[in-house]
């Protein structure tokens, strides 16, 4: 079922009957499409499934100021509140989508029941795709290096097409906002740290930063290691993915 709640395209299926709320987000510059693949397995038969383009990502207009991390926030917030209100609550995060989950986290009138954060931001070095932007002064010169740089990865094979579709798609102010208000969150993995709820870290060793790896390490966090999935297990291998999702949803709520 697609829903439209200020001018916010949101995607609801699986079993509304279970007192469990699933929301997913994807990262920078990609939609729902992403994660497209939930509709289709178990877990939609186990829980409700939550999907939403952010603005100017996706099917979602574009704002005039463009989106911050803060902002991206707020607007999960709000949905949650209002469609999940009665329901427990897993936040799924990709790549940056992790520092919105803690931001999301802190505003919810009640909390998450867990977080899976997918390769989320834990240090710096992560946001070596968003942090692009504070190198640029108009979003579509960052728009249009920050496109190519992602084409040449595609050619080399590091990058899937799908993620290149989906930058083709994504609004070049919305990009170039979102990527500049990363570096308001120079440290999210003492964030997530700090969150008060059971997470869960899922990462693949061939596509996590150095830095993060030690983080994850030093501090012990819960993990996965989803080895040879890289950084887009959902894409990758979905049934692998999903099925991990069940078993953790399962395990902590």
């Amino acid at each position: 079922m697609l829903k439209v709640i200020n001018d916010i395209a949101i995607w609801i299926e699986g079993n509304s009957e279970n007192n469990t709320d699933v929301w997913l987000l994807p990262g920078f510059a990609e939609s729902h499409l992403c994660f497209r693949d939930a509709f289709k397995h178990e877990i939609s038969k186990q829980a409700r499934i939550l999907l939403f383009d952010p603005p100017g990502l996706g099917a979602s207009p574009a704002r005039r100021n463009g989106m911050t991390i803060k902002d991206c926030a707020v607007i999960w917030k709000d949905l949650i509140d209002s469609i999940s209100e009665d329901k427990k609550i897993v936040l799924v995060a990709h790549s940056v989508a992790g520092i919105i989950a803690s931001e999301t986290a802190a505003l919810l009138k009640k909390g998450p029941s867990l977080i899976i954060s997918v390769e989320g931001n834990l240090t710096s070095a992560d946001a070596y795709f968003s942090g692009q932007a504070v190198n640029y002064n108009s979003p579509h010169d960052f728009y249009h290096r920050f496109s190519d740089s992602i084409l040449n990865l595609v050619n080399s094979g590091d990058v899937p097409m799908s993620y290149y579709a989906s930058l083709q798609f994504a609004d070049p102010n919305t990009l170039w906002t979102l990527g500049k208000s990363t570096r308001d969150h120079r440290e999210p993995g003492i964030d997530y740290l700090r969150l008060n709820c059971p997470k869960v870290y899922y990462w693949s060793d061939e596509t996590l930063s150095s830095e993060s790896k030690a983080f994850l390490h030093a501090n012990d966090l819960t993990n996965r290691d989803m080895q040879g999935l890289g950084h887009w297990p959902m894409n990758t291998s979905p049934e692998r993915f999903y099925s991990q999702l069940v078993d953790d949803i399962s395990f902590y709520v």
